[in-house]
């Protein structure tokens, strides 16, 4: 599972130093670590999710997040009933297939580390989403970057809307993007089979014999999972009730001319949610996650210690009412001729030896970014 903490910029630290306490070094003066919570529940079939992990004290390019393991999670609604999530993964706890939030019912998270500490969120009530009317693409050329570099084109996704003639709607929208994962590991050192993991000391397959990049194919079916980035939310405050057009809800690569998988969500989600994101977004909005802040910067609306109710924890427990549409982008049409710029893969892979049929290999290791699972309606 990828971290969740990452690099932080120092012009974004020196603008946000009135509100954070003093780094020595990138590293934060107490040295705290917090509890990271990243938490989805929907009335959209299962399963959901809930990422766990403590932050990391540093401030560097080499930051990360630790997983956390062995927790017991839950979700509870206001009659009682509960859906106990499985470790399917280090930190990373996941419901049943089948289970759905219910539109007008309020859900708490609920959870216990090994230490038995315990938090809980707030009761927070799912709200129906209006449906996604339709989805259009638009090819579009930045002259800001070179033509070799692949920021230069891009299809760029739209969505039109009815918004419910009720006031104060709140909306968010995030896409998934599926596709085949072409190698399973790069290591320079090997691949260790019992850790699941690139080798910290030689181990070099048959056809390596000095450190250097080696890309392994993978051993089994596997998909890559990349999820939106940037904070997408609207307030209806001017447009309650009217047909919603031109929404912007994704930018897809031109990198070849295949056809691309988009699962676009529309949410509809809390005032208190709303407000939270949008401080999120003025503060930063960048190309990481809610996490790409530092600890003491952006603290959970909703989720709190049972036992130390002044605790500081990072995250937030969304709670919301959804409609999906999946899609495929077809990239071999509107782009007037200009030739893809294809993705650049680090690293080389090894030949098969005589006899074999390929190279080294390495399982599918399944996470929040990587699963064995077939997308929903995929097709190739």
């Amino acid at each position: 599972m990828k971290t969740y903490l990452k690099f932080l910029t120092l012009s974004l630290i020196l603008g946000l130093s009135s509100c954070i306490d003093e780094l020595r070094d990138y590293t934060q003066v107490t040295g705290e670590r917090y509890l990271s919570v990243e938490a989805s529940l929907s009335d959209l079939k299962g399963p959901h999710r809930v990422y766990l992990s403590f932050s990391s004290p540093n401030i560097n390019i080499n930051t990360e997040s630790t997983p956390i393991t062995g927790a017991t999670v839950f979700f509870e609604d206001d009659l009682g009933k509960q859906e106990r999530l499985s470790e399917l993964s280090g930190g990373v706890y996941e419901s049943s297939a089948t289970f759905q939030g219910v539109v007008g019912r309020s859900y708490t998270l609920n959870i216990t580390l090994q230490n038995g500490k315990k938090y809980k969120s707030t009761p927070e009530q799912i709200m129906a989403s209006p449906a996604i009317d339709s989805v259009y693409t638009q090819f579009k050329i930045d002259t800001d970057y070179p033509t070799n570099d692949a920021r230069r084109y891009a299809f760029q996704v739209f969505a039109d809307f009815k918004d419910p003639a009720s006031p104060q709607q709140y909306y968010e929208w995030k896409w998934t993007h599926y596709e085949r994962t072409l190698y399973c590991a790069s290591c320079e050192r090997g691949y260790d089979y019992i850790q699941n993991k690139c080798s910290l000391e030689n181990n070099f397959p048959l056809g390596q014999t000095v450190p250097e990049l080696i890309n392994y194919k993978c051993s089994e079916t596997c998909f890559d999972i990349e999820y939106s980035t940037l904070i997408n939310i609207l307030s209806d405050n001017l447009l309650n009730g009217q047909t919603i057009r031109g929404i912007k809800v994704a930018s897809v690569p031109y990198t070849d001319k295949s056809l691309y998988y988009l699962k676009i969500e529309q949410r509809a989600i809390p005032t208190k949610l709303y407000q939270y994101l949008r401080t999120i977004k003025n503060v930063s909005q960048s190309s990481g996650t809610l996490f790409d802040v530092p600890a003491e910067t952006q603290f959970s609306p909703n989720i709190t210690s049972v036992d130390f109710p002044e605790e500081k924890i990072l995250g937030v427990f969304e709670v919301f009412g959804a409609k999906q549409k999946i899609v495929y982008i077809d990239r071999s049409i509107g782009s007037y001729g200009y030739t893809a710029i294809p993705k650049v893969y680090q690293g080389r892979t090894i030949p098969p030896p005589p006899g074999a049929i390929s190279g080294p290999q390495t399982p599918c290791i399944e996470g929040k970014y990587r699963t064995k699972k077939e997308p929903e309606a995929w097709r190739e």
